[in-house]
């Protein structure tokens, strides 16, 4: 199965941080050896680095295959973006720009690995809304419910919310794709009311947009006994307002995660074929709420808190839940500091805007280019945000036998009870549901951070994405410090060489915009340290500067064998990928989606994946099992002939996709016999396998060659991204290879685009000698 890393992994937490808050008048106040100065900090590129212009982006129509002006703010949805490198005019001549690197920029990447090994606050958390989640399909709520908004007692004007179990009466209905107003009808053809709508003699009608289109029933519910009611009351015997409006506002966040407060969905909601019965149980809900007489139709689900009984609500056996943990919960003692007279480490030194703010005590230069800038253009692959509703990814698993989890509960698979020595479900189906159980506290992983890595291959021009101007070269800045202690500063300087002052070292931070895409990988030495020192003398005050230089090896203020730095320095060390291993966001063979994977992982409790952890011995991923309608298992590979067979097999045709050992060719062939049995068979390339080549071309200046390998009677193309070159200060084949040299080769496999990947054999002469 092909194997890849996925593009960032997590440093996990300390448990030090509210032991060690102290206030400001504790570190600094009566401490007679405070230093000021500043450092001198040398800053190379790895790989390009890209910090974009974004007050000044140009605007690509990739239809017409032309620039536009001035568009319109409605037609910039359509149309591709261009950004140039962030320049401002040079101070020489002002009439030339040159790249610069913003101080803020430095700034936030210096003081994210400063909080990390200090184990200091996450200064800055998400919105405060509500946390959504949606259940996998195995996973699926049992319990059908009718809430709603009665008196609580006959009579009286005062309501509270109730939940009723209810009585199911299942009927077959048809979906009708074509209809954008009422998708659903029944056996006969019938449209069939809105969804929470109540029909005499039957029942309050629930729906979805059916998963199995093929066999699809909808249901009349009808109320049976009460399950839950919302009646907490304050610690003064007041009705507690917000307490008691929580499933209102909890199915409001499980109906539209991106509902607005003036009720308008946003558009990417507005795209989701449930639209139209989510839009229609809202409106009940709303109907509800506002004292009309009747009853919502729901999904839910009951856990224990201690004595705590708690309801989550959905609208779909399938659907989003609402979580009651708020980002400020989940987070515990690593919440941002709010009191001036309790800072962690890194709000100590570089200040907070919380309570009645903090000066920081240390500042930091624009960064300017000390050589001639090589500038690169790039068209990059769709970049999106986090999803924390990426729970494999993003959330330690709370128990072994987990198969579902968020910050609030978990799930666990369990086989469902048989009627009369029978099974209740078809023996071709998972004769299993989920159980739910509280989580007594979060399980978030850590701080995230990206691998370091080469390039990801270019994308095509569209209206997703953006093309951006990268820069190669070294620059230089300042840091600042005023009144810091001792052992601040020597945090600072490990922070910022990672222990290691040095230019070759491969202890490297990342910076700037593409970071998944492996961009922005920087190496900082700092190349000097000024003390500053007053002296009182007869004439008065006397400035000295003491400048010193920093050794090689910067001692770690820290413990090494400290779980937060060795996976800190794991996830620095631009060597710890193996070079024919792909780092990329996880894809589905035939897709594009990241979701795709993780929708194909939630389908089989059995298999789901897990993100390893750092410095796990392997930290690779896999394809997904997912389990077929005859109870087997179908392969899902990237890049193989398997994936979604109405999608790219005419392009595999023509090149050698390799799956198991075998050619496309061959693998069809064994799938279909008398179709293919005149396939030309084609060798099977072994990723790892080194080949002898000779130079046939190289186009200057372009990083670009074409080898041919006898070996296997083709030649190979090597560009730039894909290739170990061997001079690593051009970073130009030209400069290192001539036509007609010898040269060795190491086959990698295929990449996420499908095409061959190889790459140059470090460390090789011009010419090989004989064997």
């Amino acid at each position: 199965m092909a194997k890849f890393v996925n593009t960032y992994n997590f440093v996990p937490f300390g448990y030090v941080t509210e032991k060690q808050r102290t206030s400001r008048e504790h570190v600094y106040r009566g401490e007679n050896s405070l230093i000021s100065g500043w450092l001198t900090v040398k800053l190379d590129t790895k790989t390009p680095l890209i910090i974009p212009d974004g007050a000044h982006p140009k605007y690509y129509d990739c239809k017409e295959q032309r620039y536009i002006s001035r568009p319109s703010e409605e037609l910039k949805r359509f149309l591709h973006k261009e950004y140039s490198f962030l320049q401002i005019p040079s101070l020489k001549n002002p009439s030339v720009s040159e790249p610069i690197i913003p101080g803020s920029e430095l700034r936030g990447m210096i003081r994210s690995i400063y909080e990390t090994v200090t184990d200091s606050c996450i200064p800055f958390l998400l919105d405060d809304k509500r946390i959504s989640q949606r259940v996998p399909t195995f996973g699926s709520l049992r319990k059908r419910g009718l809430l709603a908004y009665e008196p609580i007692t006959e009579g009286s004007d005062e309501r509270h919310w109730v939940l009723y179990s209810a009585y199911a009466d299942k009927e077959k209905a048809v979906y009708v794709r074509e209809d954008k107003i009422n998708p659903i009808r029944d056996e006969n053809g019938n449209i069939l009311p809105k969804n929470g709508t109540y029909v005499k003699n039957r029942g309050w009608l629930q729906y979805n947009i059916p998963v199995r289109k093929d066999d699809y029933h909808i249901a009349y519910l009808t109320k049976n006994s009460v399950v839950f009611s919302w009646d907490y009351c304050d610690e003064h015997g007041n009705r507690d307002q917000k307490r008691n409006e929580e499933p209102y506002e909890a199915l409001k966040t499980a109906l539209f995660k991106d509902r607005k407060e003036d009720g308008k969905v946003d558009k990417n909601e507005a795209k989701n074929a449930n639209k139209i019965p989510r839009n229609n149980l809202y409106d009940a809900l709303e109907r509800a709420k506002k004292g009309g007489d009747n009853l919502v139709p729901v999904y839910y689900f009951t856990v224990q808190r201690g004595e705590e009984t708690l309801v989550y609500l959905s609208n779909s056996s399938i659907g989003r839940i609402a979580q009651r943990r708020k980002w400020k919960d989940i987070m515990g003692d690593h919440a941002p500091c709010r009191n001036t007279d309790k800072l962690c480490p890194a709000c100590l030194l570089f200040g907070t805007v919380e309570d009645k703010g903090l000066k920081g005590r240390v500042r930091f230069t624009d960064a300017a280019m000390t050589t001639a800038p090589e500038f690169e253009t790039h068209t990059l692959q769709i970049l999106g945000q986090p999803r924390t509703s990426a729970f494999e990814f993003y959330l330690r698993k709370p128990e072994e036998n987990a198969t579902y989890w968020n910050f609030d509960f978990y799930g666990i698979k369990v086989a469902d009870e048989k009627q009369n020595g029978k099974n209740q479900k078809p023996n071709n189906k998972d004769n299993s549901h989920t159980e739910y159980y509280d989580l007594g506290e979060s399980t978030p992983r850590g701080r995230k951070m990206y691998w370091h890595h080469p390039l990801a291959p270019e994308a095509e021009k569209n209206r997703m994405n953006s093309t951006m101007e990268a820069v190669n070269g070294s620059f230089e800045f300042k840091v600042y410090f005023d009144e810091v202690t001792e052992e601040q500063l020597q945090n600072l300087i490990w922070v910022i060489t990672l222990g290691e002052n040095t230019s070759d070292s491969a202890r490297q931070h990342k910076l700037g915009h593409a970071k998944p895409l492996g961009y922005g990988s920087v190496k900082m030495v700092v190349t000097e340290k000024v003390i500053r020192q007053l002296e009182a003398s007869d004439d008065g005050l006397n400035i000295n500067l003491k400048k010193t230089s920093v050794s090689e090896i910067v001692e770690c203020p820290f413990t090494e064998t400290d779980d937060i730095i060795c996976n800190l320095l794991k996830m620095c060390d631009a060597s710890a990928i193996p070079d024919n291993v792909p780092v990329t966001y996880p894809y589905k063979d035939g897709s594009d989606k990241i979701f795709d994977w993780f929708s194909n992982n939630r389908k089989n409790p059995d298999s789901l994946k897990t993100l390893p952890e750092p410095l796990d011995k392997d930290i690779t991923l896999t394809d997904c099992l997912v389990r077929n309608k005859s109870g087997g298992n179908q392969n899902w590979k990237g890049n193989n002939y398997q994936g979604n067979k109405n999608r790219g097999n005419q392009t595999n045709r023509n090149r050698e996709s390799i799956y198991d050992g075998k050619t496309f060719q061959e693998a069809k062939k064994a799938e279909d016999p008398a179709k293919f049995d005149k396939a030309k068979p084609m060798m099977a390339l072994k990723p790892g396998t080194e080949y002898e080549g000779e130079v046939k071309q190289l186009k200057s200046g372009m990083k670009i060659a074409d080898i041919y390998c006898s070996t296997i009677n083709k030649t190979i193309n090597l560009k730039a991204g894909s290739v170990i070159f061997c001079d690593e200060k051009t970073k130009k084949l030209d400069n290192v290879f001539s036509k007609g040299d010898k040269v060795r080769v190491r086959y990698c496999g295929i990449d996420e685009n499908g095409k061959q990947s190889w790459l140059c054999i470090k460390n090789r002469t011009k010419n090989l000698p004989e064997e």
